[in-house]
């Protein structure tokens, strides 16, 4: 291993006086060849595509997360290190990496691969921007840079032997934007079988063969994965480098009505899927207002929320729609269970929904998940927050309004803690940054917690 110290242009003060910080570094093993600074190594992976599929187009070309599964397996294997693939879903899977360490103990890293869709936005999604301090492209705060973070800071405590260190299974999930389905193969692998888990070997990540030249330091396969129980998971999302120790769950699913089709001239002889909707529309708000925001919700957490996000309808101009459809966004408490908020929310709709001639269906929720609750991560999140005060860094633990992988690996018994450069104010935006700064502190703290702490 070779290091190249490289001064990160426009670096004017360190963030951590009295402290060699020492980030940017070219590392090169067997060929490979690693980027020379953490701003580098998210600009590429800014530049692999992974926008989630269900939020594409169709047949886009910068769907799906294959490149960024191959580009993790190209940059393991310059380090050398095992790696490995989970299938979960056709053409993407999971990746893994081990880090060995010199202790007995494993630590999980998680972070996944997808982002959300590039349509709108201001700057190019693919080719990074650096500038005034910030890096700009699409998944730069959510949640590449944590991921890049991650990366560099692994590197660094490879190349050093520190005797005690724990493990480092690094795991980089799919499809979190929609769904948390790589979350839970991944968890399923600590819950002795289950959907994903029970599928061991061989390891067929569906994704084309590498090119050659492609070293490293071999296959990691799922059998030995379900071998290295973490103690506890450290989850990235855009904290702001704030521990979050417990967030809502959710469960979403679409609502029909079906109406009946008829010429725009003569509306008395159709029914009208649309005005039928917009009464489910207003019902769903009422909802939200009148029974939710009467409870008094979550303490670190907030209240329970119900809301439409988005509404179909009408196949043309001079028709009378026969048919309209709407997404229905229901956010948990750690308490409430997906199942429940779905039976409540369906029968307070069916109770009061008088819709003449039309028809409303509940589809079964496509996306589902419980929150994290506090009590069973608090132990894990203080330890992590310990980390982040000794960069002298000001970290609290916390709760936050949206979901994360870290309620699925936790529901397998592992603690589970959130924390993350940047700032969830910036994720999904038409312009979506991360400031330098941040990323370089949590290479740091990334770095401490990789030593043991």
């Amino acid at each position: 291993m070779q290091t190249v110290p490289r001064r990160i242009p426009g670096r004017k003060r360190n963030p951590l006086p009295g402290r060699k910080f020492r980030l940017g570094y070219i590392c090169r093993r067997r060929g490979g060849c690693v980027p020379a600074s953490v701003v580098e190594l998210l600009s590429e992976l800014i530049a692999q595509p992974s926008v989630n599929p269900r939020l594409a187009a169709p047949d886009a070309p910068e769907a799906g997360e294959h490149r960024m599964a191959e580009w993790l397996g190209r940059f393991a294997a310059a380090q050398g290190w095992r790696w490995g693939m989970q299938p979960v879903e056709p053409g993407r899977s999971n990746f893994f990496a081990l880090i060995p360490g010199g202790g007995s103990d494993v630590l999980l890293w998680e972070v996944h691969q997808d982002t959300v869709s590039v349509q709108g936005m201001t700057v190019h999604p693919f080719e990074a921007a650096v500038r005034d301090g910030r890096v700009y492209g699409r998944g730069a705060c959510d949640v590449k840079g944590s991921m890049a973070a991650m990366l560099a800071a692994l590197v660094r405590v490879s190349a050093q032997a520190i005797e005690g260190r724990p493990s480092i299974l690094f795991a980089c999930a799919i499809n979190e934007e929609c769904g948390f389905s790589g979350a839970r193969a991944i968890a399923d692998l600590w819950r002795g079988g289950g959907e994903h888990g029970a599928a061991v070997e061989p390891v067929d990540s569906g994704i084309p063969p590498l090119a050659p030249p492609f070293e490293g330091g071999g296959q990691l396969s799922l059998r030995e994965i379900a071998a290295l129980r973490p103690i506890a998971a450290l989850i990235a999302e855009p904290t702001e480098l704030n521990v979050v120790v417990a967030h809502r769950g959710v469960a979403r699913w679409q609502c029909t009505v079906h109406g009946r089709a008829a010429h725009s001239s003569r509306p008395e002889e159709g029914a009208n899927a649309v005005y039928a909707m917009a009464r489910i529309v207003q019902l769903v708000e009422e909802f939200h207002r009148d029974t939710l925001a009467s409870r008094p919700g979550d303490a670190m957490c907030g209240p329970s929320t119900a809301c439409v996000t988005t509404f179909h309808g009408g196949a043309g101009p001079n028709t009378i729609p026969d048919l309209a459809v709407i997404d229905v966004d229901r956010r948990l408490c750690p308490d409430e269970t997906p199942e429940e908020a779905y039976r409540e929310l369906t029968a307070w709709l069916d109770a009061r929904a008088d819709l003449g001639e039309c028809r409303l269906e509940h589809h079964a929720p496509w996306m589902q998940s419980r929150g994290l609750h506090f009590a069973a991560n608090r132990a894990w999140a203080e330890q992590l927050a310990g980390v982040v005060r000794s960069t002298g860094i000001e970290s609290r633990l916390g709760g936050v309004p949206y979901g994360t992988n870290a309620a699925s690996i936790a529901a397998a018994g592992i603690p589970s803690a959130v924390l993350g450069p940047g700032s969830i104010a910036q994720a999904h935006t038409a312009d979506e940054w991360i400031a330098i700064e941040q990323l370089e502190l949590a290479v740091e703290i990334y770095y401490r917690i990789a030593c043991g702490m």
